[in-house]
């Protein structure tokens, strides 16, 4: 299984001085550092991915942690271009926050970092570089894979929220979740994901939690909403439709 190392309030400055003096070297300049917020609109990436499993663990420690050690950015002009940071950078954006904390290092005047080409975070590909082995972190990261699906399915950056949201808002996509599955289900600590249309949720991950919550008989449940960028005439919602789905009761429980 992998290691991975999240940046922490432990190690922040340690990240930071090492940036700072390897970005001296290369130039030959002296850097200065600030920090505070800084305008997700204005910030790139300098990596050409994101990796699934470190994505997956930094999704959940974000929303149920509060996780939120500032990233480590270079200012160029008026653009900020990142060092140390590009999985919290992305979550960020995701969850449609429009700042986040920084470390920003500066060039003095008449010295500048090198011109990059800028591109956005949504366009970052995940790649698989770890296997999920912790199954809680596997579901975490199932709902980012959902994500890039329907981006890629639509062609439209899609935005994340966390939200309660009543059972019988649910409409399920799925009509057969196996008995085991449900079982096996102890406690609900991973929310659903959905999409929502016509003031329902259409369940797009999260069926068999979803059954495990009406047996449990709670009202609600948590549920992570994909929103696109643009208005979408979902082709799930027409299948749907056509299955004659339209509530968690629905679903069959196969032996």
């Amino acid at each position: 299984m992998r290691i991975i190392e999240l940046a922490s309030w432990n190690d922040i400055q340690r990240r930071v001085y090492n940036d700072k003096r390897s970005l001296e070297m290369i130039y030959g300049v002296q850097l200065d550092v600030d920090v505070g917020d800084i305008p997700l609109d204005r910030l790139y990436p300098t990596e050409d991915f994101l990796e699934n499993d470190k994505l997956a663990l930094v999704f959940k420690n974000i929303l149920t942690e509060d996780y939120n050690v500032p990233i480590i950015v270079v200012k160029r002009e008026t653009d900020y271009f990142v060092i140390d940071g590009h999985h919290r950078a992305y979550i960020f954006k995701k969850l449609e926050r429009k700042t986040i904390d920084a470390h920003v290092l500066k060039f003095p005047k008449g010295k500048s970092y090198r011109e990059v080409a800028k591109w956005e975070f949504e366009e970052m590909p995940i790649k698989d570089v770890g296997v999920l082995e912790d199954p809680m972190l596997r579901t975490w990261g199932q709902i980012l894979t959902v994500l890039k699906y329907f981006e890629a399915l639509y062609h439209v950056p899609f935005y994340l929220s966390l939200k309660e949201i009543k059972l019988d808002e649910l409409v399920p996509t799925q009509s057969l979740v196996k008995r085991s599955q449900i079982e096996s289900i102890k406690e609900l600590r991973v929310p659903i994901a959905c999409i929502r249309y016509e003031r329902k949720y259409y369940v797009l991950d999260g069926h068999a939690r979803s059954l495990r919550a009406k047996q449990l008989g709670y009202k609600t449940i948590q549920a992570i909403i994909l929103s696109p960028k643009t208005q979408i005439d979902y082709g799930i919602v027409k299948t749907v439709k056509e299955t004659n789905l339209k509530e968690v009761g629905d679903i069959k429980i196969a032996d």
